[in-house]
């Protein structure tokens, strides 16, 4: 039989697939490593664009670490995210090794190239979970394929109309906040203080000012499919010392009531439903159970707030 062609590894601004209009980014070897955050890191490779600069930023994710993360919360290749309750899942993103959330900044002889696209992939060495499409990755760049490796790709767009000459590169990296679930409170009237700690260990206490149940108007939701339940509680609260807006966010412990179909739905519409629950969840001010849990933002545990600068 004979041995297929590997193909090509190409790096293109804004799609992995080959184009016609638009030529390959011409490849920058780098080959930087360093570790940050607990993980070891490397920087193979920029690519050169008509557009802009892409970047390849490679994590390494030990495989042992894996195993035992699956193994800690029983997944497998049949998992699905509706197996676990909100907590959990929050958990589940804040631990698993594979996940990594961060904000690239580029700089172009010193000056930054700004906002950038971007997206990732992901080779998990345990069985059921390795992808046949990653290998490419790992041959491109010599990674052990009985690692873990997570490869971002960012796209960086020029801030001219033509690419100007490359003199000096430099990476900044700044590591993104992960929500964490905090503790449960319970809620009946106001004037209730129920302390809390941040993950960073400074005390704060939460004070409910008003705690009122309504119900939404008829025709509150412009969708004729679904009937959506209407009735929801409405709290206010305040927190000493106070945290920065967005740090933190109260949620229901129970998901509430789901839209239900407006008839019967036919043999193609039984999941319709679902998806309509999922987006019409998330108001914050929107509760329909007492039984409250604080959500704090933090980073991954050992982060700092970023990393020096890497000349490329």
């Amino acid at each position: 039989m004979a041995r297929q062609k590997r193909k090509k590894w190409q790096v293109y601004f804004e799609d992995e697939r080959p184009s016609r209009r638009r030529a390959p980014g011409r490849e920058m070897p780098i080959g930087k490593q360093f570790v940050w955050g607990g993980r070891r890191w490397q920087i193979p490779a920029v690519y050169r664009c008509a557009e802009g600069l892409v970047l390849e930023l490679v994590m390494q994710a030990p495989a042992g670490e894996i195993r035992a993360f699956m193994d800690r919360w029983g997944l497998g290749p049949a998992s699905e995210p509706g197996d676990f309750d909100r907590e959990q899942q929050m958990r589940i993103d804040s631990e698993n090794p594979l996940t990594f959330s961060f904000t690239p900044v580029l700089l172009v002889d010193g000056r930054s190239l700004g906002n950038y696209r971007g997206h990732s992939r992901c080779w998990n060495p345990v069985p059921g979970g390795r992808d046949p499409a990653d290998l490419p990755m790992l041959t491109q760049y010599g990674l052990d394929p009985a690692e873990g490796w997570v490869l971002w790709r960012c796209s960086f767009p020029w801030k001219t109309k033509h690419k100007p000459p490359l003199r000096s590169l430099s990476l900044r990296l700044k590591a993104d906040g992960v929500s964490l679930p905090g503790p449960h409170i319970a809620v009946s009237s106001p004037g209730g203080r129920f302390p809390f700690t941040d993950p960073d260990g400074t005390a704060h206490t939460l004070t409910v000012a008003e705690y009122v149940r309504e119900t939404l108007p008829e025709g509150a939701f412009q969708d004729g499919d679904f009937l959506y339940p209407r009735q929801y509680a409405a709290v206010g609260y305040t927190v000493e010392p106070p945290l920065p807006r967005g740090a933190f966010h109260l949620a229901d412990c129970a998901e509430g009531d789901r839209p239900r179909p407006a008839r019967k739905p036919g043999p193609l519409q039984s999941g319709a439903a679902a998806f309509a629950a999922i987006c019409a969840l998330g108001k914050e001010d929107l509760c329909c159970d007492a039984s409250l849990a604080l959500f704090r933002t933090a980073r991954k545990a050992g982060m700092a707030d970023g990393v020096p600068a890497h000349s490329l």
